[in-house]
């Protein structure tokens, strides 16, 4: 869910399907900026710090070493659950071929499924040449792997917790109602290096956000949000549906 420094990126993915025993190796070239891997036109973009953009480059650079096991911990641990859909990929793809973690095939399945949850078509690509690799019964807990993964480290889960933090945000600096309305308190803005601005810029700010979040929600799921303005939205309930939602495959 964030975009990232510009990586290039062209992989052999060896394929072992069990029923013929035969292999089959497709090859993935992925040359992209992080922008164009990890979000689409209508997918709201979150931040990234500078912290994680250091993150993300030692990754690439210690997997370039072929220091595997340390490689997957960063993807694993630091990227992949803030929604970096790159790093969600790189872990599919060493679970597939048994870089640095033992392979598992369903494992690395459903990994690429989140990672290519945007329809990015690179990773949609391999996702699908993975998915028809497996048997039945792969595919079914591959199915269930997915869903847990989903509830933890999809988009529609990381978009509602940034709702419920904006939500709290607002909540403590203006009171019971969002809306700022025309505060001239000075604020520093550390998600923006520091930046100084105006109450009311700096709420209306977190306030659009919040209404693109929501937006995109409602577009992708049966969240039956009728009015999504942010300050009326009851925030238990969206987080209630989004569960429900994620907790069953489309």
């Amino acid at each position: 869910m964030v975009q990232i420094t510009i990586r290039s990126l062209c992989i052999t993915v060896t394929r072992v399907i069990q029923n013929s025993r035969a292999i089959l190796a497709a090859t993935a070239c992925l040359f992209a900026s992080l922008a164009a891997a990890q979000s689409t036109d209508s997918f709201p973009e979150m931040a990234v710090d500078q912290k994680t953009m250091y993150v993300q480059a030692q990754a690439e650079e210690v997997y370039q070493r072929t220091d595997y096991k340390r490689a997957f911990r960063i993807y694993l641990r630091d990227l992949a659950p803030i929604g970096d859909k790159y790093a969600q990929y790189m872990v599919g793809f060493m679970y597939l071929t048994g870089k640095g973690v033992e392979e598992d095939r369903v494992t690395g399945s459903a990994w690429y499924r989140l990672a290519a949850e945007r329809d990015t078509k690179e990773f949609v690509r391999v996702r699908d040449q993975v998915m028809v690799s497996l048997d039945d019964a792969q595919s079914v807990e591959s199915d269930r792997l997915f869903i847990e993964l989903r509830k933890k480290y999809g988009d529609l889960a990381l978009l509602t917790k940034a709702i419920r933090e904006d939500y709290d945000k607002l909540r403590s600096m203006t009171g019971s109602r969002l809306g700022a309305g025309g505060s001239s308190m000075t604020v520093v803005d550390m998600g923006a290096a520091g930046a100084t601005r105006s109450g009311s810029d700096y709420y209306r700010r977190i306030e659009r956000r919040m209404q693109a979040r929501l937006e995109y929600i409602v577009e992708h799921t049966k969240v039956g949000i009728i009015d999504i303005d942010v300050d009326n939205i009851n925030v238990d309930s969206l987080e209630s549906q989004v569960a429900a939602h994620l907790g069953r495959l489309d």
